[in-house]
């Protein structure tokens, strides 16, 4: 089983090193080894240096949240030690896992996040955007428990005073069964997708990169063989591979597609396509 573990662990983190060229974006992905052993990981590659600390939060331990109005929020003590990261100081985990196995990410969502109105009788059910993380690490032990009690929060567009705007963000919710799910604040609305290939990008909206992978059903992680028309003869130049770039879509594929063919070979074959994709995107 360690080998197992092992073999996941070093796939998880070769293809983070395919997803991350130096570009302002990030990708979220999820393995499930043979044994059921469920790996999360992520690339982080925001705009500025967010200055994230490792964090770990006890049991028990006490929050009062955050409103737009300045009101104090919602308030809960931690039912699950978590540990992860958090960010520009905050006392709050941006990424993280709990006791339970339970991972939580928050990725950016630029022009398309859309938070919930909010009024001051709301403040006692608000957290602001970059407080979800923590709230779903220290209250619950999987994705279904996410799911039956993430409407009975307000999340609206908090103004985070460090930066003068409201950070707009999504998150991914794993657990350690391998249940994925993506939640989104779109025109308002709370929006939760299950998420079966446990990959999350950035914009546009979750339900827009599922519908899009439908164009690359023909997909192939090598270049195409030679190709005669006629008198001519033609051959595929690397960086033509539909795994190339750093936009939010070409991350998304890879994320996609690339477990699932390292899945099903070998350990040197699937050396050799990694090394044949780093020059793809190179």
């Amino acid at each position: 089983m360690k080998n197992q573990i092992r073999k996941t662990l070093s796939a998880a983190a070769a293809i983070c090193s395919l997803l991350a060229p130096t570009v302002q974006a990030c990708t979220g992905i999820r393995l499930i080894a043979e044994d059921g052993t469920v790996i999360h990981a992520r690339t982080m590659e925001f705009a500025i240096d967010i200055h994230s600390d490792v964090m770990m939060v006890p049991r028990g331990f006490a929050r009062t949240r955050t409103t737009p109005d300045g009101k104090e929020g919602l308030k809960w003590k931690a039912k699950y030690a978590s540990i992860g990261a958090n960010g520009v100081g905050l006392p709050v985990l941006f990424d993280g896992l709990n006791e339970k196995g339970l991972a939580a990410g928050t990725f950016y969502f630029p022009t398309f996040a859309g938070y919930m109105p909010y009024t001051a009788a709301d403040a006692g059910k608000t957290i602001a955007q970059w407080e979800v993380g923590s709230w779903i690490l220290e209250n619950f032990a999987s994705v279904e428990e996410v799911k039956a009690n993430i409407g009975n929060i307000v999340v609206p567009a908090v103004v985070f005073g460090g930066w003068g705007f409201a950070p707009e963000a999504h998150y991914i919710v794993h657990d350690a069964s391998g249940k994925s799910i993506v939640i989104e604040y779109v025109g308002g609305k709370l929006n939760v997708h299950d998420n079966p290939l446990g990959v999350i990008t950035n914009s546009p909206t979750f339900d827009w990169h599922m519908t899009n992978l439908r164009n690359y059903l023909n997909f192939s992680m090598t270049n195409a063989l030679r190709c005669n028309l006629g008198p001519l003869s033609f051959c595929q130049p690397a960086r033509a591979l539909v795994c190339s770039g750093c936009r939010e879509t070409s991350r998304r594929r890879r994320a996609s597609f690339a477990p699932s063919r390292l899945a099903s070979r070998s350990l040197s074959q699937r050396r050799a396509m990694m090394r044949s994709w780093r020059r793809s995107t190179s």
